[in-house]
C-alpha cells in the first residue's frame, strides 16, 4: 500500500503514472499542434475559433451526461435567444457557461487549488437542478458511476464516509505531481476524481471542467481552443469502457491513453479548422481580391463587372466596383466605354515576365 496515498491504494484507485508508447505519441501529436495555435493567438480569426470552442465544450459536455442540445441550440442561448428544449437540458446549458468563466476567473487567482473550489465549480454546474443540500458539498448520499444514456452501472463508488480522506490523498497527490506533464497531470487527475465520484450529481461535467482548469494552470493556452469534449462525446462508449478497464487492472494506462488521443484528435480538428479560416480570411482582404481579378482578366481580351461578380459571387457588387476602380487607379487595368457598359482590360505591362505585381517592388 503507498504510505503517500492509503485511502486511494485502499479502494485499488489507481494513480501512478507511466508514460506508455500510446500515451507519448498521443502527447507528441498534441504538441505539434501547439505552435500553430500558439501562433494563431491574436490573429484577427482568434475570436471566432474560441468562440466555437467554447459552443462545442458546453455542448458535449453535457451531451456526454444525456443533454438533447445542439450546437446551434446552445448558440443561441448563449446569445440571450429562447430554443425549443426542456426546462432541465437549458438550465444545464447555462449553468455550464457559468462554470466555465468562473474557471478564467480562478486561473487569475496566485493561490493553490482547493477543494472548496472544485466544490464551487460542481454547485455552479447543478444549481437549480438536485436538492440544495447535495449543491456545492461533497455528497451525503451512496451513488454509482453510471451510463448517463443505457442506465448501465459502471461501478460503486466510495461511501460517503470515506469520501473526506480520499479528497485528501488526492490533493496531496496534486501537490506531489506539480512537475509531472501537465497533460497527463490533468488526465490522471480526471479518473481518479470520477472514481471517487465526490458529488451526489454532476461529477462527469465538474471533472471536465477541473481538467480544463489544470491544464490553463500548467501553462497550456493552447486548450481554450481544443473542446476534447467533441471527441470523448463521440467515442462515449469507450470513455465508460476505458473507466471500467482502468478499475479492473487498478492501472491508469486505459483511461489516460483515451483521453489523450481525444484531446490530441480535437486539437487537430482545430488546427485544420484554423487554417481553413486563414486560408477563407486571406481570400477576403482587397490585395487578395485584387490578384483574383487580374488572375481572370489576363485570361480573356476583355472583361465587364458582371463578369467580375460572376469570379467571385460571394462579394458585395459595391465592393467589386471599388476594387476595379483602385486597379484602375494603380494602371493595372484600363478602361473603355460609358459607366454602364464599360469594359476594362488589362494592360500590356502586366503580361511581361519581369512584371512583379500590384502591391510588390521590381527588382534589377
Amino acid at each position: 500500500m503507498d504510505s503517500r496515498y492509503p485511502h486511494l491504494s485502499r479502494l485499488k484507485i489507481p494513480h501512478e503514472v507511466v508514460h506508455t508508447d500510446n500515451l507519448v505519441k498521443s502527447l507528441m501529436r498534441i504538441a505539434e499542434t501547439k505552435p500553430f495555435l500558439d501562433e494563431y493567438l491574436g490573429t484577427p480569426q482568434e475570436v471566432k475559433l474560441l468562440r466555437k470552442a467554447k459552443v462545442r465544450a458546453i455542448t458535449y459536455s453535457n451531451q456526454i451526461e444525456g443533454n438533447n442540445l445542439g450546437e446551434s441550440e446552445v448558440t443561441a442561448l448563449l446569445q440571450g435567444k429562447r430554443v425549443a428544449g426542456s426546462k432541465k437540458d437549458v438550465k444545464e446549458i447555462q449553468n455550464y457557461h457559468e462554470a466555465l468563466d468562473y474557471v478564467e476567473r480562478l486561473i487569475e487567482d496566485s493561490r493553490p487549488l482547493r477543494v472548496a473550489d472544485m466544490c464551487d465549480l460542481q454547485k455552479l454546474v447543478t444549481q437549480g437542478l438536485i436538492e440544495k443540500r447535495q449543491c456545492g458539498s461533497v455528497r451525503t448520499i451512496p451513488v454509482s458511476i453510471v451510463n448517463a444514456v443505457t442506465g448501465e452501472k459502471i461501478d460503486e463508488c466510495p461511501q460517503p464516509h470515506e469520501l473526506k480522506d480520499l479528497l485528501d490523498d488526492l490533493w496531496r497527490w496534486l501537490d506531489d505531481t506539480k512537475d509531472m506533464s501537465s497533460f497527463a497531470r490533468a488526465f490522471a487527475f480526471h479518473f481518479i476524481a470520477v472514481s471517487i465520484h465526490p458529488f451526489a450529481d454532476g461529477n462527469g461535467r465538474t471533472v471536465r471542467l477541473m481538467q480544463h482548469l489544470l491544464l490553463l494552470l500548467g501553462g497550456q493556452r493552447l486548450v481554450r481552443f481544443v473542446p476534447s469534449e467533441t471527441a470523448i462525446m463521440r467515442g462515449r462508449d469507450r470513455y465508460y469502457a476505458a473507466i471500467r478497464q482502468s478499475r479492473s487492472l487498478v492501472s491508469l494506462h486505459p483511461i489516460l491513453e483515451f483521453l489523450a488521443e481525444c484531446f490530441a484528435v480535437s486539437a487537430e480538428e482545430v488546427v485544420e479548422e484554423g487554417r481553413k479560416l486563414l486560408r477563407e480570411s486571406a481570400g477576403k482582404t482587397p490585395e487578395a481580391r485584387h490578384r483574383k481579378i487580374l488572375a481572370h482578366a489576363k485570361k480573356q481580351d476583355e472583361f465587364s463587372i458582371q463578369d467580375v461578380v460572376a469570379w467571385m459571387p460571394d462579394v458585395p457588387r459595391r465592393t467589386l466596383e471599388r476594387d476595379i476602380a483602385t486597379l484602375l487607379k494603380k494602371r493595372a487595368l484600363k478602361a473603355k466605354g460609358e459607366s454602364k457598359a464599360r469594359i476594362y482590360q488589362i494592360r500590356k505591362s502586366l503580361h511581361q515576365p519581369n512584371f512583379v505585381g500590384i502591391g510588390n517592388t521590381k527588382t534589377s
